[in-house]
């Protein structure tokens, strides 16, 4: 064929697309066959999008389809391919629960009447409308024909769809834009708790240091010191002159005691120190890291927010938390489910290990979720979490799983700066709670001991994986 065939082959083509899409357009929709009902949420309404089958003329001899919009508060209108897309994309796979009752109901009805604000299906001798006036849901209900709006036609529902897509997918966008935003505040605001907290701790390693540092001039009287005394003298030269100087005890215990536990403690933080300035490193990272993706939400217009939730979880997987896919702006309810009396963490084996959050959820960890074979760990002689490793009847803990959990149990507890800590682990058939004892004591009947030296690689990525 020629290119001026072709050219002319292709303008006739093009042609009778333009003619078809008129006659879509301008044919009523009263008589056409739902093939498909999709029924979803998108901010905040409850939206419906019938497949809609035309019964042939003689500008389509074999019919057409056409796609319905039906929005709650807003109306009903006929969409185009690129907007039927706009709002695929926009609900992004929402069912909503009701959608099996609506198929139900109305699939391969007829449709025997169109208003601006509902449609009316007829099926097994029956006539359902559905309805849009609404605000947030729309209507499924027995109603009679309104003989008035059987002859509107597809060309006056075009527009009106259109806006419906354009004023959704605006709403959705905006709707999560604000919600990336308050998930990112958030998140800087736990990070900026944390860096405080750390410095705390480092201010603290300080001190204990510098304690440590002035104890020392004391060694040689603590040597000498009768049991009971109550203080210790020494010469303080760092001024470069003489300056007396004093030192409270505790006249139950030994000078040389006293100081021996002073020095150990300075010795314990110094060595969590380091933990600790990394720790306060990675969190100053991961906050100015979320204030820039803050900074570049802006109005959200040309910005890929789902681009920006990864970059996000990527910077600060412990701390961002952000729902990908509609923004549901409607009416919640008031009363969400308790969290549970413990946090989760994920062994680098895929093993769950359970961590009480606080003394009375340690008793409901251990007594009410807990099962007797399960293997249960803490701190030995500390205050400190309960540490539960759900396990199968007859299952032996792994050693690897077993030295995960003993780290949680140290981290959670006062001794989380020690280097090493002694836990006690077994399984929960043996441990035994008095009557009118504190929240979180037990007794343990049977006990076996690790000594654990932590790794502080090891730590970290278990602190990761908390799901």
């Amino acid at each position: 064929m020629s290119k001026g065939n072709e050219d002319i082959a292709r303008s006739g083509t093009n042609v009778l697309s333009c003619y078809r899409t008129l006659r879509t357009m301008h044919r009523p929709l009263v008589g056409g066959r739902i093939q498909r009902v999709a029924l979803s949420a998108l901010a905040g309404r409850e939206i419906a999008l019938f497949q809609v089958r035309l019964p042939p003329d003689l500008g389509a001899p074999r019919g057409e389809n056409v796609f319905l919009v039906v929005a709650a508060g807003v109306g009903v209108g006929v969409v185009d391919a690129e907007r039927r897309a706009a709002l695929r994309n926009a609900l992004c796979g929402a069912v909503s629960a009701d959608q099996s009752r609506w198929r139900a109901q109305l699939d391969g009805g007829r449709i025997v009447a169109v208003e601006k604000r509902a449609v009316a299906v007829a099926r097994d001798g029956g006539t359902s409308r559905v309805g849009a006036e609404r605000a947030g849901a729309l209507v499924l209900d027995a109603h009679p024909v309104d003989s008035d709006a059987a002859a509107l036609e597809t060309g006056d529902l075009a527009e009106q769809g259109a806006r419906i897509v354009e004023t959704l997918v605006r709403a959705e966008m905006g709707g999560r834009r604000e919600a990336l935003r308050r998930a990112l505040a958030k998140a800087i605001a736990r990070l900026d708790r944390r860096v405080v907290a750390i410095q705390g701790d480092l201010g603290r390693i300080k001190g204990a240091e510098a304690d440590a540092e002035r104890a020392r001039l004391f060694v040689a009287g603590a040597a000498q010191a009768p049991r009971g005394a109550t203080k210790l003298v020494a010469i303080d030269w760092s001024s470069g002159e003489g300056r007396p100087i004093e030192m409270a005890l505790d006249p139950a215990r030994g000078a040389q005691e006293q100081l021996a536990s002073l020095f150990k403690r300075a010795r314990r933080l110094k060595e969590g120190g380091r933990i600790a300035v990394e720790r306060l490193a990675d969190a100053r990272n991961a906050r100015d890291a979320l204030a820039l993706l803050a900074d570049a939400i802006g109005t959200g217009q040309g910005v890929d927010l789902d681009r920006l939730a990864a970059d996000a979880r990527a910077a600060a997987p412990r701390d961002f938390r952000f729902e990908s896919g509609p923004a549901h702006a409607g009416p919640r309810p008031r009363l969400q489910a308790p969290k549970p009396p413990y946090r989760t963490f994920t062994g680098m084996s895929g093993a769950r290990i359970l961590v009480g959050r606080g003394a009375a959820h340690n008793d409901a960890l251990t007594f009410r979720v807990a099962s007797p074979h399960h293997l249960w760990l803490h701190a030995k002689n500390r205050t400190g979490a309960h540490v539960v490793v759900p396990l199968e009847k007859g299952q032996t803990c792994p050693a690897d799983v077993l030295v995960e959990a003993a780290h949680l149990a140290v981290y959670f507890s006062e001794a989380r700066e020690e280097l090493l800590v002694e836990v006690q682990y077994t399984p929960r058939r043996y441990l035994r709670k008095p009557r009118g004892s504190v929240p979180g004591l037990v007794v343990v009947d049977r006990e076996n001991v690790i000594v654990l030296r932590r790794e502080d690689p090891l730590l970290r990525r278990l602190l990761e994986r908390e799901t």
